[in-house]
Parts: C-alpha cells; structure tokens; sequence
C-alpha cells in the first residue's frame, strides 16, 4: 500500500513540474523529494516523469497515476471526515473558490455562518475565476465552488443557486452623471469603459457588451481588469467608468459613486451558484451547502 505522504509528494511535483517549487511547497528539502519520488517509481513499477535539466514532464503512466492519487487521497479523506462527523460533527478542511466579487458579501456571510455552526471545520480559501474553478474541481484542487453562471461542463458537476444581483455603474465622483437621480445606461455611451478580460471572465466581458448593445451603443473599452477592486480602483483614477455586481457597493471608495442603472435589460442580471463534485461530497462540503441553503 503506497503511505498518503508519497502520494501528496507525487501531486505536488506533478502540479508545480519543478521539483524545487515542490519541495518549497511541502517545507521540505529537494533531494530527499527526488528519492520520495525514485522510490514510488520503484514501487510502481514505471516511470512518472520524464526529467532533464531543464524541465520536468508526466509520462503517460504519470498522467494515469495522478488522477487516480488524486482520488485516493480524496477517498482517504472522505473516510476521515466520516468517522469525525459520526463521532462529534463536521470537521476537516474544505477549499472553497470563489469569484472575487462575492468577498464583499456573500462570502462573508458564508464564513461567518460556518464559523458559528462548524467551528470544526478548517476553511481554505482560493479566489479564481468561474473557469478557473471548474478547472480546480475537476483536478480535485478545491471541493466547492462559488461561480457565476453560466458555466462550461455543468453537466459534470452539482450547481445549485445562491442568488441573483444587477450590474450597477462605477463612475468617478467628480463625473456629470455621478450626483444624477436616474442612470441609463445610454447616458454613459462614448465613454471609455472598464471591462473583464474575455479569456478569463467569459460571461462578464459578453453581459457587459451586450447591456451596452441593448442600450444602442458599442463600449469603447479602455482598459481591461479581471479582479473587480482593480476595477474599481482604475475608475477610482479616471480611467474610465465600468460595470460591475451590485455586491461591489459594498467596497466603498471615496473616489467612486456607485449608481443603479434603470434600463430592465436582462443581460445586466446576474446569477451566482454554488457547484461541486458529485461524487466528492465530505462532510465539509455537506457543511458548506447546508449553510448556503440557509443564507
């Protein structure tokens, strides 16, 4: 039976492919990493990696080997997680991902509920964008994920709904619209807007131009941030003005206003979900759902 230390040493060189990095991230030194490795190799019978001086690569068998390492910590773990929970509740650690935006809010409402009612339970926390995490839930790298839809391979996964929210309109304080009662979005045509890179944040980059189409205008995209502070702290500067969740008011700025849009377009809509593996469900991640049903 190859022991679990082995097994989170083999991840952690197959994930970084640099046995320095790996061993930093285990706090260990790097040769007695290489010969953790030479002996799993040994044990099961093939090489993992091809090496050379100048990089590190998973042979086929190691590609194999590391889904199914993966799976068998996973197991491990689940079996942990059962025991404690029918001896004393929940514990063990869950990872959590989460769209930056919902740190202003929803997450905290989620960490504070968890804390109260499953003090336990170790919490990690990954910020990643919603393809980010779908990637980081197949490979086993976090248990639950806080998304915003739509999502690619939903059908792989368990989506359950959190909430719904609007965009709503960053602009600089000192701009003509800041102190108006009622915003359109039209009024902000011609504008140089901040927007959400369309490789990492697909579904923000589209709502936004299609709100912008509904309204009878192209955006003029000036700049491009994925993480929504950065935004906000770009409209802060006058570079522009951006669309961004409702959940974002709460990051008050002393340069930036925050104004409800009136237009009923349903691309300013936003849907934010929670999704996990069906068949990776700990008593952590029990926790975690239990939780979000109630907030």
């Amino acid at each position: 039976m190859i022991q679990a230390r082995l097994l989170r040493q083999f991840i952690a060189v197959a994930e970084e492919l640099h046995f320095g990095r790996a061993a930093a991230r285990l706090n260990m030194a790097q040769p007695p990493l290489s010969q953790a490795i030479k002996h799993l190799e040994q044990i099961v019978g093939v090489p993992l990696f091809t090496r050379s001086r100048h990089f590190v690569e998973l042979t086929p068998a190691g590609t194999v080997f590391l889904s199914e390492a993966r799976e068998l910590l996973a197991a491990g773990q689940r079996a942990i997680d059962a025991a404690r929970d029918a001896s004393s509740g929940p514990s063990g650690r869950v990872t959590i991902g989460f769209v930056g935006s919902v740190s202003f809010e929803i997450l905290p409402r989620i960490l504070r509920e968890l804390r109260r009612r499953f003090s336990a339970i170790r919490i990690e926390l990954r910020e990643l964008a919603s393809t980010e995490q779908m990637e980081s839930l197949a490979a086993g790298r976090i248990d639950v994920g806080i998304v915003r839809l739509p999502i690619s391979n939903a059908a792989d996964f368990s989506v359950r709904e959190i909430c719904s929210e609007r965009f709503v309109a960053a602009l600089p304080k000192d701009h003509p619209r800041a102190k108006a009662r009622v915003l359109r979005l039209k009024d902000l045509a011609g504008e140089p807007f901040m927007n959400f890179p369309p490789d990492r944040i697909p579904a923000l980059h589209t709502k936004v131009l299609l709100a912008c189409e509904a309204a009878g205008f192209s955006p003029h995209v000036a700049m491009e941030a994925w993480q929504t502070a950065s935004m906000v702290s770009l409209v802060a500067a006058g570079m522009g003005v951006a669309l961004v969740p409702a959940q974002v008011r709460n990051c008050s700025h002393p340069k930036v206003v925050f104004k409800t849009i009136a237009d009923r377009s349903e691309h300013l809509e936003l849907k934010i979900a929670a999704v996990w593996h069906p068949d990776r469900v700990s008593s952590g991640v029990r926790a975690v759902l239990s939780v979000l049903d109630e907030i």
